[in-house]
């Protein structure tokens, strides 16, 4: 009798615990902060595609205003109201825009501890978010001084335009490529200008920066009549009208956007309707199709995949994975690598170093090579 009522004990003791693992299991969320649909698309879609992949019991998401910059205080009260609710267990910030680091403070003062943070895209200096975030994503900046060029020799690229603003020049990775795209542009023997735009998040906003661009891009082809050209600029806003002014003008060039990526306003450039993240490959022939109509195919690149849609999509999934306790460090970098390079074939990811030696073990940056558009048409 008592090795029954033991046995019936056990069973229940076990019945209980799954109960409680299975309530566990229903109970978490990951919240999920982007830009609005106008400062960065297809980081919203990408929170969309995570509400739709693992249901709004789960997944919540907000948006930061698009004048961040002075509206900091917005973006740090949305972080810590993701934070009061006791079932959120992670949070995955892309971009990870000022105001990230104060409310990761404000949060861990909260008590909340056991939240995961993520930050992609950051926007403030390497060693600040690293001490704030579990884990930093961003595409890898300054390595695309090399990249950026490399496609420009192969163009033939005479003059080199890049458009950005003091507050992005005061970035340090955004800083660290453009040392780097001035060393390779004087090594090659092409001039680089600097050219300063109205910063979008200004009082007169995103569309007198769109507008400035728009009207300069034919200024500059004036300039240098008779060369080829190639524009960059660091700014999301700025891509559509960037993409929009060279379309038409036969020595203007594109080697990438800010954020390479097939949907980084390709679309809404070239009027087509592409599923952002959707598939890429499908995207990619879209896309030349429509450049060969302007007979633009080899004056354009981006990357074939999208980075920033990717880092929240595996931001998630290693919350997840967290969550469940599949993953058991806040920071591994190996499980991270895994799933970064199996969603995307061909990336190089590595650990930041800044210009003191200084190796950041949580922030990582993520490289793919620019494509040729001519390898897409059929």
């Amino acid at each position: 009798m008592k090795k029954m009522l033991s046995m019936i004990l056990a069973v229940a003791m076990l019945l209980s615990m799954a109960s409680f693992a299975v309530a566990e299991e229903g109970n978490w969320k990951i919240a999920i902060l982007t830009g609005t649909v106008s400062q960065g698309e297809e980081e919203f879609r990408a929170a969309e595609k995570a509400v739709a992949t693992w249901g709004a019991d789960h997944i919540i998401t907000d948006t930061y205003p698009d004048n961040f910059m002075s509206e900091q205080e917005t973006t740090v009260s949305k972080l810590v109201a993701f934070a009061a609710d006791p079932d959120v267990k992670a949070i995955v910030m892309c971009q990870a825009v000022p105001g990230a680091t104060p409310a990761v403070q404000k949060i861990r003062e909260m008590g909340r501890d056991d939240i995961l943070f993520i930050a992609g895209t950051p926007q403030e200096d390497p060693a600040v978010i690293s001490a704030a975030a579990d884990i930093v994503m961003y595409a890898d900046e300054i390595a695309q001084g090399d990249s950026i060029m490399e496609k420009c020799a192969d163009w033939g690229i005479e003059v080199f335009i890049h458009y950005s603003f003091p507050r992005h020049m005061a970035m340090e990775l955004i800083v660290g490529r453009h040392q780097l795209l001035q060393e390779n542009a004087d090594a090659l023997g092409i001039e680089l200008v600097d050219v300063t735009a109205p910063d979008p998040t200004a009082e007169a906003g995103l569309s007198a920066s769109q507008q400035f661009i728009l009207e300069d891009v034919p200024q500059q082809m004036a300039k240098y009549e008779g060369k080829k050209v190639a524009f960059f600029t660091t700014n999301c806003g700025m891509q559509p009208s960037l993409q929009e002014a060279i379309l038409t003008q036969p020595n203007a060039y594109y080697p990438q956007p800010c954020c390479p990526s097939p949907y980084h306003a390709f679309p809404a450039t070239l009027g087509l309707e592409l599923a952002v993240g959707g598939d890429d490959e499908a995207a990619l022939k879209a896309i030349a199709a429509k450049l060969q109509e302007y007979d633009a195919v080899g004056r354009y690149s981006t990357w074939a995949s999208p980075v920033a849609m990717t880092i929240i999509e595996i931001g998630v999934e290693y919350a997840k994975g967290y969550i469940d306790g599949a993953i058991t460090d806040r920071n591994d970098g190996v499980k991270l690598a895994e799933l970064l390079t199996a969603k995307i074939p061909g990336a190089k990811v590595a650990n930041y170093t800044n210009a003191e030696g200084t190796t950041f073990n949580n922030y990582y940056t993520i490289l793919l090579a620019p494509v040729d558009f001519a390898d897409y048409l059929q």
